[in-house]
């Protein structure tokens, strides 16, 4: 389950003017990824994994990423729980299908997302400062998990003394970012701005991002209870998504480290995360197959497994992902 986040919402008019150029370059990348791999491996390499795979294990891979979706509702409900509103399973999971598919077919940073979930709020009901509140909740939740996540890739790709230089660069640069904003969401969430701030709302953007704040329901927001389960259930999605990868890499007939696994998960998530092409297309697979390669794993297997791994969090939800985000915004479930 493929996520992104930003800390606002408003106007997403922008993101639709061109996405097809967005998309267009992601595919170019992709397929450059995929011939440079096939040019890399033999032919027969691919037939041998074909008639070596394990048909069972790419279903365990199935059920985990279902895994992910249900810990995604499960922050939904836990913050409409705490907001005194009752959110069925069905409508989370609508949330987290949607969700996903807004930050896949939109690379808007999260933004897109961000928005479509509050206005599916907004049309059952749940009060203002809770609909932002859920928002932030989340935001927070995800940039912290992925910090820990993240660290621990950092120390165990350092211990294996494959630590390269642009990797560490942007891996720094991306958990100081992750934690600034989730130290702005915490520290701002509720804040009522007066004079000191009026240079900074005049900045274009960030005048909405700092309103949508002042206007969440601070309670939540700076729950510690509710912050520390968010934060869990986040972590549990990043490890469903990395034993995803192992599984199908197993599901080839491949027993891969663990460790290694995760290490190339986090970094081609993080590139995936930076990138500006929707869903990190063709950003993710060619770091997910260079990292992969790294830690022992053939080239063959690791396109293949990368493949699979798209196929199962990145495409196949589309689908549903549409009709669930057609379906907020037009038809809510009634509460």
């Amino acid at each position: 389950m493929a996520t992104t986040y930003t800390a606002a919402t408003g106007d997403v008019g922008r993101s639709h003017a061109t996405p097809w150029l967005s998309w267009l370059l992601g595919t170019a990348v992709l397929s450059a990824v995929v011939a440079a791999a096939l040019h890399l491996s033999e032919g027969q390499a691919f037939v041998q994994l074909a008639e070596r795979a394990q048909p069972w294990w790419i279903g365990a891979a199935a059920v985990m990423q279902v895994g992910t979706y249900v810990a995604q509702g499960w922050i939904w409900r836990l913050v409409g729980a705490a907001a005194d509103y009752r959110l069925s399973w069905r409508g989370a999971l609508e949330l987290a299908f949607a969700k996903l598919f807004t930050d896949q077919a939109l690379p808007s940073a999260g933004l897109s997302s961000s928005i479509v979930v509050a206005k599916a709020l907004e049309r059952r009901q749940l009060r203002s400062g809770a609909v932002k509140a859920s928002v932030l909740v989340n935001i927070a939740s995800y940039h912290m998990a992925y910090v820990v996540a993240l660290l621990g890739a950092w120390v165990m790709l350092q211990r294996r003394g494959d630590a390269n230089a642009l990797v560490m660069v942007t891996a720094v640069l991306f958990l100081l970012f992750s934690l600034g904003l989730s130290v702005a969401v915490l520290v701002l969430s509720g804040h009522r701005y007066g004079r000191p701030t009026s240079i900074l709302q005049k900045i274009p953007g960030l005048s909405t991002i700092l309103d949508f704040m002042s206007a969440a329901d601070v309670r939540l927001v700076r729950s510690p209870q509710l912050l520390s389960r968010a934060v869990g259930l986040q972590g549990a999605i990043v490890l469903l998504d990395a034993a995803t990868f192992w599984v199908l890499i197993r599901a080839l007939g491949v027993t891969a480290p663990a460790g290694g696994v995760f290490i190339s998960f986090m970094i081609a998530s993080l590139f995936r995360t930076m990138g500006i092409v929707p869903g990190g297309l063709g950003t993710f697979e060619a770091t997910s197959v260079l990292m992969l390669r790294m830690v022992g794993i053939d080239v063959a297997v690791a396109l293949s497994a990368t493949l699979l791994f798209r196929g199962l969090s990145f495409w196949l939800p589309m689908l549903p992902g549409y009709w669930c985000s057609h379906r907020l915004l037009i038809a809510p479930e009634p509460t």
